[in-house]
């Protein structure tokens, strides 16, 4: 059992034995066990599924396991047997401590595996992300003596808060995005409908470009307002790129940025909804070490970790306790969270142990390497990256949305496998693709064997070659 269990464990008799053997705080240092060849027993993917029709079919996809609204209620009352949570949460339980209250607890034990002093549960990350903007922005106001009308961060072009928010944080927070790299070909439609293959992911010498221009005007999104390097109150950096395939920034430029971001004044900020997969990426031995160049980290439990929703944003007391603070304002201190942080929690618990994320890329790994080498599946798709860098990979087909789902059809139908069930269709006349995807493993689709990944993925380049050739 880690050191960092051993402490949140400290005073909390009531949990039970069967947390034995957890690795939170070091999850990656152990040798995982491996996988027994269940699928059969387990999957016909996946057997959670509602519709009966579904229950024979295995379901390369789909990376959560499933249950009915009735089973996922029936598992939140085991977990907190499990957990020995005995009372409600009453408005995040400021005023306890994590001795006196489970939300505190859970709080408290993700902090410290993730070397922080303190975290604070969220119901989004929109919102967990919001807030730390909104804290940083004014802490960099304050300690600047800055009376400047414009309030601004740095991001990637593929951030999450600029693609799939509405412009929350111009509209609720006013705030204003400096995005980092070429932005001469941002076109936030072209990127949500069409994708990003092959885009860069931030380096530092795009931090550098634009931290180190203190009498160069910089050109903010999305008013195209007029600033200097030193209206910039955080750098924000996704761990791993998820609209890019799951690409990881090297990890010394990481530390580099860090540093850069010390010196400039700046706050460090890691969008972390995949800090999981990316510390599993980056071979690190625990969540700590990940999270150590960052002054706030937001992870995600709905995810890779598979609760039914919740978040966590983490940092020094300060910070937190301000953040418990804007949580009120923003709406986001209910009365109590205990559905969404006992699944959390139990999720984190379970998940978050031995090598569950090294196995999950190791699995996708394989898997993309055998396809890689078949000519005929080649012919078909472009992954991106080439080769998985965490436990997602995005892919482009050379092919029609509507031929791909025929294709897709005749391969569940003759094979029982179902390849794949979500499509995005590409519209750009000037590109070689006609749809993407984008796959991940997790909970559900780790337990099917490798060969039908491959046989299924080799039927479908098949068929789909069969109908695109016949034309």
């Amino acid at each position: 059992m880690s050191l960092c269990l051993l402490t949140a464990l400290v005073g909390a008799t009531s949990l039970v034995a069967s947390t034995s053997g957890l690795l939170l705080g070091s999850f990656h240092s152990h040798r995982a066990t491996p996988l027994s060849r269940r699928t059969n027993a387990i999957m016909r993917a996946t057997s959670n599924n509602n519709n009966d029709k579904d229950k024979s079919v295995i379901d390369l996809q789909l990376h959560t396991i499933r249950q009915s609204p009735a089973e996922t209620l029936a598992s939140l009352s085991e977990a907190c047997n499990t957990l020995g949570v005995e009372s409600f949460d009453v408005y995040g339980d400021y005023q306890s401590n994590p001795q006196q209250s489970y939300l505190r607890q859970f709080e408290s034990e993700v902090a410290s595996c993730f070397g922080k002093d303190d975290a604070v549960f969220c119901l989004s990350g929109g919102m967990a992300q919001s807030i730390a903007l909104m804290i940083h922005a004014k802490s960099h106001s304050t300690a600047n003596n800055d009376s400047s009308e414009v309030r601004a961060f740095a991001c990637h072009p593929t951030s999450h808060l600029l693609l799939h928010e509405n412009d929350a944080y111009s509209e609720l927070l006013g705030m204003e995005a400096l995005i980092t790299g070429s932005t001469k070909d941002f076109d936030i439609d072209n990127f949500k409908q069409n994708g990003c293959y092959g885009m860069a992911l931030m380096m530092l010498s795009d931090v550098k470009d634009i931290l180190s221009s203190e009498n160069d005007a910089l050109t903010t999104y999305p008013n195209q307002k007029s600033i200097t390097c030193n209206d910039i109150s955080t750098l924000m950096l996704e761990l791993p790129h998820r609209e890019i395939g799951g690409i990881l920034t090297p990890w010394d430029e990481v530390q580099s940025i860090s540093a850069l971001c010390k010196e400039k004044g700046v706050k460090f900020h890691c969008d972390g909804a995949r800090i999981f997969e990316a510390s599993a990426g980056y071979g690190h031995k625990t969540l700590s070490q990940t999270a150590e160049p960052f002054d706030s980290v937001y992870i995600s439990f709905y995810k890779g970790v598979g609760a039914v929703s919740g978040a966590m944003l983490l940092g020094d007391s300060e910070f937190i306790a301000q953040a418990r603070v804007w949580l009120r304002r923003f709406g986001g201190n209910l009365y109590s969270v205990l559905p969404y942080a006992v699944s959390s929690w139990d999720g984190f618990r379970k998940n978050c142990r031995d090598d569950v994320f090294v196995e999950r890329r190791r699995k996708l790994a394989r898997v993309i390497d055998v396809l890689n080498a078949d000519s005929n599946v080649q012919r078909i798709v472009k992954f991106d990256p080439a080769l998985p860098q965490t436990s997602m990979i995005h892919g482009y087909l050379k092919a029609s949305l509507d031929d791909c789902k025929r294709a897709l059809l005749t391969v569940e139908q003759s094979t029982g496998i179902r390849v794949l069930m979500r499509l995005n269709k590409i519209n750009d006349d000037e590109s070689s693709f006609g749809c993407r995807f984008e796959w991940s493993i997790g909970t559900s689709n780790v337990l099917i064997d490798d060969e039908h990944f491959i046989k299924g993925w080799q039927e479908f380049s098949r068929v789909l070659d069969g109908i695109v050739s016949g034309r």
